[in-house]
């Protein structure tokens, strides 16, 4: 199919643009003023609203068994059989958990866990190490998974039902808010938001993949790492993008992609095959028994009486993440899901995904614990947070090689979800997109330099406290939108006259 050319739209094009511009420009201006705002926005954040947070977790829990259980379980997302066999389709959602960014996390969380524990435990005891990946199988397991579900089946029905093209959120909610408002102010609104969080969170990615690679290359040549590396690598990536752009290089993306997931499971398997073996494995173990025995403890944990600040911290962050991710990413979901019925999406998404998760957190994360352990790296240097994932993989038999493949990983990793989100932007402040569609060179280069514009201002600031603010200020927002998105699935599928209401099940 030839593919035709389409303009910007400049309702969500311009303020979005204007509005980050305006942001980056007053951050540059003062970084050391602007990180103490960000503190003070993130402890306002988590303690006034940390609570609703999770609730919208509780809330994702009892849709996902009403959809696994429910009326609409043997509903299928189109017609005819699947689009992908099971096997593609599950090894389409393993590769989608394999960037660079959840590896540093799976990587370092057992060491902001176990330094800094929850429920008042005392830091490095064993209490405290029996929490390094248990706390991780919550922010990264079946739990964050299955609250997709209810807006993967959302826009499948949009797609596959409805048939309409959704490339913005506020094409799917003309049932509750009606078509004159969807397509007017009040739906212009919704988009710019959705745009502003997006461009944030990739912006928070690139800001830990960055670091994540110049360390790695630091460790390999000896080159010091510094602000100046950090923003050459910035630099590279969005060149490389822009000539992906300019010679269509889509095939090699998608083969970079699949290079990226290939040395996951490489990297993982080494570190399981040459690493402490018995250790990892019944540390693993032991760590579900954790997990399963303090779920409902962790879902509900705020601390408003011990005051840790470790939940506002970790869990309601995570939850932020997912929140502002979860448009795009249950976009793609719902895409690969066409032909599944709503069941298998339940059931395949919410523990699917967790074959590469679990998978990175066994090897990753139970390695750092067993050095930790064991003391094989010297805390006293103060390595940075990102030095840190280094010194634990060049803990393990041919250093080198390990770094060399991880710090090849971090770039490709971070190539694609340049590239990916770069085209995802660019799409979503067009008009007139369909499946034939190409979204205008240039708009897709720019959308990449504003990326790594943000990357390179967290960066500049430092740690991770920045990171998560952006995260949190960008799913308040989007907290109401998604909430919104499976309130219209609801009305227009189930209502009065609803499609699924009236229809016998699809076979």
């Amino acid at each position: 199919m030839e593919k035709k050319k389409v303009g910007i739209e400049p309702k969500v094009f311009f303020p979005p643009l204007a509005i980050i511009i305006v942001l980056c420009t007053m951050v540059i201006s003062d970084l050391d003023n602007a990180k103490e705002i960000l503190d003070k926005i993130f402890g306002f954040i988590t303690l006034n609203f940390g609570w609703a947070f999770e609730w919208y977790w509780i809330l994702m829990i009892i849709l996902w068994l009403w959809f696994l259980l429910g009326p609409l379980a043997n509903k299928k997302l189109g017609e005819g059989t699947p689009e992908f066999s099971t096997f593609t389709w599950m090894f389409l959602m393993f590769a989608s958990g394999t960037s660079s960014v959840v590896l540093f996390w799976m990587s370092m969380e057992p060491f902001y866990y176990i330094s800094k524990p929850p429920f008042g435990l005392e830091p490095w005891s064993n209490g405290a190490k029996e929490y390094g990946i248990a706390y991780s199988m919550l922010h990264w397991g079946p739990i964050t998974w299955l609250s997709y579900c209810p807006l993967i089946i959302s826009f499948g029905y949009f797609f596959f039902i409805k048939k309409i093209d959704v490339i913005r959120p506020s094409g799917t909610l003309t049932p509750i808010i009606g078509e004159k408002c969807a397509n007017g102010l009040v739906g212009t609104i919704i988009d710019n938001i959705y745009i502003i969080a997006f461009i944030l969170a990739i912006g928070t990615s690139l800001g830990v993949g960055t670091p994540l690679a110049t360390e790695a290359i630091s460790w390999l040549f000896g080159i010091e790492r510094t602000l100046q590396l950090d923003i050459i690598l910035v630099c590279f990536w969005i060149i490389f993008n822009a000539i992906c752009v300019a010679f269509g290089l889509s095939k090699g993306i998608k083969i970079a992609g699949d290079i990226r997931t290939f040395l996951t499971i490489m990297l993982c398997s080494w570190i399981l095959i040459v690493g402490s073996t018995v250790f990892l494995l019944n540390y693993f173990t032991d760590s579900i028994g954790v997990f399963l025995q303090s779920l409902p403890r962790m879902l509900f944990y705020t601390d408003m009486i011990g005051q840790s600040g470790f939940p506002q911290s970790w869990t309601i962050y995570y939850w932020a993440w997912y929140i502002v991710f979860g448009i795009q990413s249950c976009i793609f979901y719902a895409r690969i899901s066409k032909g599944r019925s709503v069941k298998e999406v339940c059931f395949g998404v919410a523990f699917g995904m967790c074959l590469s998760t679990f998978f990175i957190i066994m090897t990753f994360g139970g390695n750092a614990v067993y050095v930790l352990q064991n003391k094989l790296v010297d805390l006293s240097q103060n390595y940075s947070d990102f030095r840190l994932v280094i010194e634990f993989l060049a803990t393990l038999p041919l250093s080198q090689l390990v770094v060399g493949v991880f710090l090849a990983l971090c770039l490709i990793a971070t190539l694609t979800l340049v590239n990916a989100n770069s085209y995802t932007m660019a799409m979503s402040t067009c008009k007139g997109g369909d499946a034939g569609s190409e979204p205008p060179l240039l708009v897709r280069v720019l959308w990449s330099v504003i990326v790594g514009v943000i990357g390179i201002i967290l960066v500049s600031m430092g740690g991770i406290k920045p990171i998560q603010t952006l995260m949190l200020v960008g799913g308040i927002p989007l907290y109401f939108v998604n909430l919104m998105v499976i309130a219209s699935f609801f009305k227009d599928a189930m209502g009065h006259g609803g499609v699924w209401r009236i229809s016998k099940d699809q076979e």
